[in-house]
This record gives structure tokens, sequence and C-alpha cells, in this order.
């Protein structure tokens, strides 16, 4: 199992950068949710710090937008780097340049079971990212039959993911103008708070609290553990992420682990760990 840990900043590079296996470096403006990076100099870092790059451009791509992954791989296919993508159109761009094998496809909630696993993973990609969304039964027979699976263990997942900008729509029905980052959205009937941005790529959301599957990482057989940073103070993320670092790599064991996550009295709820989503049909 490898550690992947997101990466928005430089300064959260080298914060970070005692303890990284793997930096999902997201890239502005071709990743869906990113700040200021300077990518060519995060990738000096991560080599002079044997620290193994995954540059992140997850977006859903208009097949206009694509000449600038054509551009990306240009520039950067002959490191020694992996790249994550969300996008079928993406894929076809690293099939066509042979470098399939350097990417990891995550179309966040579509890939729920063993069969679509395969179908996927048959083209030579590096890894697949399976569904966030089905539990950890249903995870786990996924593994036992193909384990080359990226999955996040940590962190606030995105439930929703748009390229309008909905923010800036609300704005416009109200005649009136809102922070597009740092701000949350809450429903009427509930009282959790979930963090929305909205940048070029459109908008996304957030659910309201953090997953932790640590509990069952003893045994969890994924080739990469992603752990989310969003949302979350970068010195307290420092500690969770030497957490998992130090679990990952046998310093710690799991119960030392669990005692000092849930010393940083953090917001974890299970999520889909245990049950399935259910979608239910709206009455007219």
């Amino acid at each position: 199992m490898n550690l992947v840990t997101s990466i928005y900043t430089l300064d959260d590079l080298k914060l970070l950068g005692d303890k990284l296996d793997y930096a999902l470096i997201h890239i502005p403006y071709l990743s869906i949710n990113y700040k200021n990076i300077d990518i060519k100099e995060a990738l000096d870092y991560c080599k002079d710090n044997g620290i193994k790059p995954v540059l992140s451009l997850n977006r859903i791509f208009h097949p206009k937008d694509l000449e600038s992954v054509s551009s990306l791989i240009a520039d950067y296919k002959n490191y020694d780097i992996l790249f994550y993508i969300a996008d079928l159109g993406a894929l076809n761009l690293f099939l066509k340049n042979g470098l399939i094998n350097k990417v990891i496809y995550n179309p966040e909630t579509m890939i729920t079971n063993y069969l679509d696993m395969n179908e996927y993973y048959s083209l030579g990609l590096n890894s697949v990212g399976v569904s966030s969304e089905i539990t950890i039964n249903d995870l786990k027979k996924i593994c036992e039959i193909n384990n080359n699976v990226f999955y996040q263990v940590f962190g606030k997942r995105l439930m929703f993911y748009s390229r309008r900008k909905l923010i800036s729509l609300y704005g416009d029905k109200n005649n009136d103008s809102y922070p597009k980052n740092n701000v949350y959205l809450r429903e009427s009937t509930r009282k959790d708070y979930f963090p929305i941005v909205e940048n070029e790529n459109g908008t996304l959301i957030y659910r309201s609290y953090n997953i932790s599957l640590l509990p069952f990482m003893d045994n969890l057989d994924i080739k990469y553990a992603y752990i989310e940073s969003f949302d979350i103070n970068m010195d307290l993320f420092k500690n969770i992420n030497d957490i998992y670092y130090d679990f990952i790599h046998n310093n710690i064991d799991l119960s030392m682990a669990k005692i000092k996550l849930n010393e940083l009295d953090l917001n974890i709820e299970d999520g889909f760990i245990y049950k399935d989503s259910v979608y239910q049909k709206e009455e007219f």
C-alpha cells in the first residue's frame, strides 16, 4: 500500500515533505480544485526529496479544451511521474501517446464492481479509482480480484461537480455577488455545512464531514491510499498525514494510529462504509 497525499501549494509540499510517498499535485486550471503552485518547482522538490509526484488533471474536458492536455503531455512525458485523470477524452490522449501505464483513472463514483474495474484496468492503466459510495465489503470484494485500486481513505469527499458556475448564477438571480471560496452551503432542512467552491472549471460541493478508513486498513489491500487535505488546517493535516504514513510504513501499529487520530478530535462520519447509497424516486 502506498500513501498518496493531496498537495495544493508549494508550502503544503514542503510542510509535509518528510513523510510523503506520493504527492498528488493539483495543476491550476486542469485540476477541478486547485490553488497556485509552480509545477516544475514542485517536481524538482519531489525529485530532490525522494517523493513520487502525481499530476492531477481531473477536470471533465470539453473537446476543445483537450489541447491543454496534449500540451501537458508534451511537457512532462519524459518525467518520472504519474498522471491522475477523470475524463475519457484525456484517457484516450494518454493511450495515443503510449503513456497509459502512467495513468491513474478515477471517474469518482462510476466504478462500483470488479467487472468495470477489470475492463478499465485492461487498457494498461497504472491504477483505477473505485467509487467512494460503495460499502467497505464491496470494496474488499473488488480488491480480492484486482487490488490495483486508488481509493480515498481520509478527508472530505467530493459529492457534486458541475461545469455550471452555480454561485454566480445564484448571484445573478438575486442581483448580488457572493464569494466563491471558503464558503459553505446549508440546506434549510439540514444542520450540516457543505464546503462549496466555484472556479473556472465550474462548481464543487464536498461532504460536510471527513471519512476515515483507518480502522479497516489492516485488512485493506489497495495499491494507493489517498488522503485529502481540502478544508483542513495544514498544521492539523500534517498530524493526520504523519499518522497514516507511520501506520503504512509500520512505524506504529493500528491501535496507536487510531488513538493518535482520535486525539485530533476531527469531524469523522461513516459515510457509505457500512451502508449503500439509496436513490429514491421523487413523488409527483
